[in-house]
């Protein structure tokens, strides 16, 4: 997983020095989609990410217990680098690898509540940073069919 990151993060640098028409990229989500996910984010994940996912200070230092705090969801960190297979998964299975205390919400979010979270988020972010994570999404081929990527509710 590890490298999968540092792979991704290495062609994400150069997808943002070759980016030329980052702001002319419309955004996959609609304004239902981020009334939704707005609501859910507010009961769920505001307690740990901020109300405007600007997340707590001193975000990046670990705990004593060694776990790192909830990072800032609104393009200000890192979350714009992951895909959205990668987030929607974050969601779902909770903390990756021990580094955090976001708790699973696989059996709480539906699918439906787990993309209006994603928009929402996604709607905090600049159109700069939107249409890098974008033309990522694009050059790596990624799946854009969000029910697929998230398989059908359980």
């Amino acid at each position: 997983m590890i490298k999968a990151i540092v792979v991704y993060s290495l062609f994400f640098i150069a997808v943002l020095m070759q980016s030329t028409h980052a702001n002319a990229i419309e955004r996959w989500y609609n304004g239902k989609q981020i009334e939704l996910g707005e609501r859910v984010y507010k009961q769920y994940c505001a307690a740990c990410h901020g109300s405007k996912a600007e997340a707590t200070p001193n975000w990046q230092q670990r705990y004593s217990n060694g776990m790192f705090p909830a990072p800032p969801l609104n393009g200000t960190a890192h979350t714009w680098h992951h895909s959205f297979q990668v987030l929607a998964e974050q969601i779902k299975a909770g903390s990756f690898g021990g580094l955090g205390n976001m708790p699973p919400f696989r059996d709480i979010l539906t699918n439906e509540e787990i993309v209006g979270v994603l928009a929402w988020i996604q709607n905090l972010w600049s159109d700069e940073i939107y249409g890098i994570w974008w033309e990522i999404q694009l050059n790596w081929g990624l799946e854009n069919d969000y029910s697929v990527v998230l398989g059908s509710e359980e």
